[in-house]
């Protein structure tokens, strides 16, 4: 049996092809697109360019799955439809092209099926009791849930992500110092209600795209490879420094650092101070790097 899914969320559109042998799910295919579904949404609907950009990139994308032949594909649906006014109206106008039913997950959804699939598929000897803290970061929304192997126990959705983040606060290119500052402020006090969740944990996981960008800079690598970056061990010095680099230049020179995914130069600095306020309230310096998230939690969950 082989399934294809595709989330669309509030910066990228992503998409995982797996096939199940015997109990085991394995994975044949995984990558995406930057769309920014939630761009430029302030006054609580999705903009008509944005939905345009992002139901091509599904329809092409669905399109593209179909030939690959799998028994089945899940659409879901995360954040920037979740909260806007007119999500509905993406959710129809993405039925229309695929004829597929959009699933809007919760925000408990979300969380607990993020956890689920932070989680997933790490051989790292950990005993089987251990408390994981997964902190996923996404364009408009940071899950953050606690709990051990294939069980989250508690899950939290919180309504700030790269790209409102970004949005809100970093409006120079590039931003100026004190504009970072203030988006560091928001950040620590919006997620510091979970505090006590990431404290409480005995391993700290970090999903989503920015995280999973960070690991490819770590590793000098061209594209994402998520045999390398499952289970990386990334340090606050290094956020540090990608956030200090990435920060001090326009948005035409992000472009060319290597291995920075294509769209993600607009919200990278935004995703870091959220990794980095992480770290802060979670009391770490160091945490694993998690290659998968949402699309494994609803594989191993929902299909």
């Amino acid at each position: 049996m082989r399934v294809a899914l595709v989330d669309i969320g509030t910066n990228a559109v992503r998409y995982l092809i797996s096939r199940r042998k015997g109990d085991d799910w394995t994975d044949e295919e995984t990558g995406g697109l930057i769309t920014r579904l939630g761009a430029d949404a302030g006054d609580g609907n999705l903009t008509v360019s944005a939905m345009n950009r992002t139901v091509q990139a599904v329809s092409d994308l669905v399109r593209r799955l179909r030939s690959k032949e799998p028994n089945r594909i899940f659409l879901f649906a995360t954040e920037a439809v979740r909260s806007s006014k007119n999500g509905e109206a993406l959710v129809q106008r993405v039925r229309a092209e695929t004829g597929l039913p959009v699933r809007v997950l919760s925000e408990e959804e979300e969380a607990t099926l993020s956890f689920i699939g932070a989680t997933s598929g790490l051989t790292l000897g950990h005993r089987s009791d251990a408390r994981f803290g997964v902190a996923d970061v996404g364009g408009g929304s940071t899950e953050i849930s606690v709990g051990t192997f294939g069980d989250p126990q508690q899950c939290l959705s919180y309504p700030i992500g790269s790209q409102t983040l970004t949005e809100t606060f970093l409006r120079t290119d590039p931003p100026e110092p004190a504009e970072k500052e203030q988006a560091f402020r928001h950040a620590r006090t919006v997620l510091a209600p979970a505090r006590w969740l990431l404290q409480g944990s005995d391993i700290l996981l970090l999903a989503g795209g920015t995280a999973c960008n960070l690991a490819i800079l770590r590793l000098n690598l061209t594209s994402f490879d998520p045999q390398r970056i499952h289970g990386l061990p990334i340090r606050w010095h290094l956020i540090d420094y990608w956030l200090t680099l990435l920060s001090s230049v326009p948005t035409e020179q992000r472009k060319q650092v290597k291995g920075l995914e294509p769209g993600r130069e607009l919200v990278i600095v935004g995703g870091l101070i959220l990794l980095q306020v992480i770290l802060e309230l979670a009391g770490r310096d160091t945490a694993l790097i998690s290659a998968r998230s949402v699309l494994h939690g609803a594989l191993y969950s929902l299909v």
